[in-house]
């Protein structure tokens, strides 16, 4: 009965102790996403001294190619973070940066940021052959280096190197082939493919509703050094949801000759051959046995493809080495039996044996202290709230930090303090050794004076204090190093701060004259296990809960904190630059330095032109415009930059349902939002029926021999996505170039690097856009009346008529900016109703006007939009 009525106030300490746990680790994750990218023009050159340009050239990857002047591939950047934060030493994870060679062998290693503890880091960076044991690692084609732990810091050199082997078996580089796999490839090869997602080398296909429907796997690097007549090929590679099973591949690019590349091509069978065979048995294949012959007349070419298959397909699971946590196995099995044996000190009679205690104090200074150093601490706990609890990595500290939290808040039994923490057994010993000698010195005249009374007050007060410091600490993001407040550290003295010895040293001289004088008055540690301690049936509310409530407090005030000092918009005035584009203008801020202001405004101009040049159907010379006037319907190269565009165009008409559609010009003339003149009457029926079956999303198809029409009038009109497109390719230019901080904007699309003050039409109140993209469409900018309707600009080209619904604009934020311009277009086509279901599905953060008759206009949210 005293424990059930006990049980709210003991609920309402472990409660604040999690909530004050979520909110440092929300706190972090927001302090981390507004960590600078690692991926600048000076990192480079670090690793390739040559190196003018730096590109992000495969988004699922994260792959960074580096350029020379003469734009050929130096290698490539890699980062093991965010994909290896769960991977754990000690306290944190590791960002590792990786420099590839153009033949996908490591380069170097560098550790870029590590939120493990400071003394265990420096030992493992002190370590002459750790991180170089991986210098010249080729991920695509040898098993991982074997490496050895760090002593001393053992937990986090495996953490390290289990890092570098996850993400490099995920990333291994192709600089031949450096074109990421994107969604309508996947789909065209997956029916129903909506989005993509990394599975080590692999792709994971996903439906609409998030379910795997397969895997797609491209045949480089493996392949990239199988040459047929001139040079490699890549296949991308269907396979079954098992993963197990080839159910589709096709040519993806060539180095070949085109003429053997379309022989091929123009026998199904043999690229059919390879569906319906498992990856173990293309992984074997003997091409006599299974009587596999060339395709005549491109016999090299079409065995080089085939070799290149059955490489790729040796090498499938890139399966990591054991892991740190395997390694660590029988370590925690010992840890296990540790708290074992501290139960049983704790709850039975062999405690009050003095040596059975003495027995016991040994094993925990031999064993615990210097043999393996599991000792809980601040760092530890501060890490765990930053990063996760690393039940994997290190079991058996996390089954010692639940019972040193659980059992003395169920039984009133402070087990870690008293039977678990060699520090303790160690003052203990010294207590004891000081006890004796100053009886001896009072046996012989010589009294010791006890502290005074009101310095013990002030001086239990100093573990809280600690432990204040070091929330704020947390929570402001300010570099300190928890381990050095307490002396835990010292225990593997070989990669101890001085400041951990130090303490450690003082804490067991103190214990010499006041028993457990640091667990009294100098450890946080303690004193937040003391803080979920029960008293039994005289368990009440307290000082202890008061300063809970504090800290609780104090958590929240420096999340505020930091929070407004982010929403402060910086007084620096940038540097501005302005220039037509597509029929509109175009605007770019720079906060920094700009060297030369008339070369860095000629490349946004050259940039924003390319773009206009490659894509516009205004124009009569472009690609688009030459494609649109031809009437054949046989494929017609063009650059993969604009296949890659309709592509992505593809996938969104193919995800909102045909809402949103490149073949629309037709319409867009007949409606009289073209070139034309306006229309004073909307066409008649017949002219509409004229001209319908000229449009349709799926009227346009991308192969590996180009763009081709369906129908022999159908046209191409991009509109709705290159404004979006051509900033993106301008953020890439700045980039390459060293800049991090930057708003670019053109006909209403915009693209933050940074943080940027930005005012969205209804509501036009200020914002901070963040490293992110915004895309906005609007019906009402372009209309005109007939009678008592307006028609406007935004046509349905599943209805070929002018949208109809009380949507009157909407605001798509995304990484990308095509992407936003894009699915702000569909969305608006789609108007609230659809189109707020389909970004709550898509998880898209989209705003909604809406026009309400006879009032103002009210404004709807997606969930995952975050400009409240």
């Amino acid at each position: 009965m005293t424990f059930l009525r006990q049980l709210p106030l003991r609920g309402y300490r472990l409660g604040v102790l999690a909530l004050i746990a979520w909110l440092v680790h929300w706190q972090i994750g927001w302090l981390e996403s507004r960590r600078p990218s690692p991926f600048s023009l000076e990192t480079a050159r670090r690793h390739f001294p040559g190196a003018t340009a730096i590109r992000l050239t495969d988004p699922v990857r994260g792959l960074n190619t580096v350029f020379n002047a003469a734009r050929e591939p130096l290698g490539a950047l890699l980062a093991t973070s965010p994909e290896t934060d769960d991977i754990v030493g000690y306290s944190g994870p590791n960002n590792l940066l990786v420099a590839l060679n153009p033949d996908g062998a490591v380069k170097t290693v560098e550790l870029l940021r590590s939120g493990d503890t400071p003394e265990h880091v420096e030992k493992v960076l002190r370590d002459p052959d750790f991180l170089h044991s991986f210098i010249g690692w080729r991920p695509s084609e040898d098993a991982p280096p074997k490496v050895e732990g760090v002593a001393g810091a053992t937990l986090t050199s495996f953490a390290m190197a289990e890092s570098l082997q996850r993400r490099l078996a995920g990333a291994a580089s192709s600089l031949r082939f450096p074109e990421p796999v994107t969604v309508a490839e996947v789909a065209a090869l997956i029916t129903n493919t909506v989005r993509l997602e990394a599975d080590g080398r692999r792709l994971r296909a996903l439906d609409l509703q998030g379910h795997p429907i397969g895997y797609a796997v491209r045949t480089s690097p493996e392949a990239d050094n199988v040459a047929g007549y001139r040079g490699p090929t890549e296949l991308l590679v269907a396979l079954s949801p098992d993963g197990r099973t080839v159910t589709a591949l096709k040519i993806r690019r060539s180095y070949d000759t085109a003429s053997y590349i379309d022989r091929i091509l123009e026998d199904e069978s043999y690229l059919n051959s390879f569906v319906g065979r498992t990856v173990d048995a293309l992984a074997t294949l003997d091409f006599r046995a299974e009587k596999i012959e060339g395709v005549s007349g491109a016999t090299e070419t079409s065995f080089a493809i085939a070799e290149g298959l059955k490489r790729r397909f040796q090498n499938i699971d890139n399966s990591s080495p054991k892991t740190a946590a395997a390694a660590m196995r029988r370590r925690d099995w010992a840890l296990m039996g540790v708290i074992a044996g501290g139960l049983i000190m704790a709850f039975t009679s062999l405690r009050g044996h003095r040596w059975m205690r003495l027995t016991w104090q040994a094993v925990l200074i031999g064993y615990v202290g210097l043999a393996s150093g599991d000792l809980l601490s601040l760092a530890l706990f501060g890490s765990w709230a930053t990063h996760g609890i690393t039940l994997q990595a290190a079991p058996g500290l996390v089954f010692l930090a639940a019972a040193a939290f659980f059992v003395p808040w169920a039984s009133r039994r402070q087990l870690y303090c008293h039977q678990l923490c060699p520090h303790g057994a160690a003052q203990q010993w010294m207590g004891a050794l000081g006890h004796r000698l100053l009886k001896l010195r009072r046996a012989g005249g010589a009294a010791a004076k006890a502290p005074a009374a009101q310095w013990i007050r002030w001086l239990e007060r100093l573990p809280v204090l600690l432990l204040a410091v070091a929330l704020v600490a947390l929570v402001l993001g300010i570099p300190l190093r928890l381990s050095a407040l307490e002396p835990f550290d010292a225990w593997v003295w070989k990669a101890a701060g001085w400041m951990s010895i130090a303490i450690a040293l003082a804490g067991l001289g103190a214990a010499f004259f006041v028993p457990q004088a640091y667990c009294r008055f100098g450890c946080p540690t303690g004193a937040l296990l003391r803080f979920v301690r029960s008293s039994g049936s005289a368990d009440r509310w307290g000082s202890r809960d008061w300063a809970a409530l504090g800290f609780l407090g104090l958590a929240l005030a420096g999340i505020g904190a930091t929070r407004q000092r982010e929403d402060r918009i910086p007084t620096a005035e940038p540097v501005a630059f302005h220039g037509p584009t597509m029929g509109t203008t175009w605007t770019v801020k720079l906060r920094g330095t700009v060297p030369d202001h008339a070369a860095l405004k000629r490349v946004i101009a050259d940039t924003f032109e390319a773009a206009e040049k490659l894509t516009s159907h205004w124009r009569t010379n472009t690609p688009v415009a030459l494609f649109n006037r031809s009437t054949s319907t046989n494929a017609a190269a063009v650059a993969p930059e604009l296949i890659q565009l309709i592509r992505w165009s593809e996938e969104i008409s193919r995800q909102s349902d045909g809402a949103f559609d490149i073949t629309v010009g037709p319409l867009v003339r007949l409606w009289g939002f073209g070139p034309a003149p306006r229309r004073t009457q909307p066409p008649a029926e017949a002219e509409i029926n004229a001209i319908a079956d000229r449009i349709g999303w799926r009227k346009i198809q991308t192969d590996a021999a180009g763009l081709r029409k369906l129908h022999p009038q159908t046209e191409l009109d991009l509109s709705a996505i290159v404004p979006g497109w051509a900033v993106d390719r301008v953020a890439a230019a700045l980039r390459e170039r060293g800049f991090r901080d930057f708003l670019i904007e053109s006909g209403g699309e915009l693209r933050a690097s940074g943080s940027w003050p930005i005012a969205i039409e209804h509501p036009r109140r200020p914002h901070l856009l963040r490293d992110q993209s915004i895309g906005t469409s609007g019906s009402y900018r372009q209309t005109w009346r007939s009678g008592d309707r307006d028609y406007s600009h935004l046509l349905d080209p599943r209805t070929h008529r002018p949208i109809t619904h009380s949507t009157v604009s909407v605001s798509v934020l995304h990484a990308d900016c095509a992407q936003a311009d894009a699915w702000a277009a569909a969305l608006n086509v789609l108007g609230v109703e659809k189109g707020l279901p389909l970004a709550e599905k898509m998880g898209l953060a989209a705003q909604f006007v809406v026009s309400e008759s006879g009032k103002r206009s009210r404004v709807v949210q997606s969930s995952a939009w975050p400009l409240r």
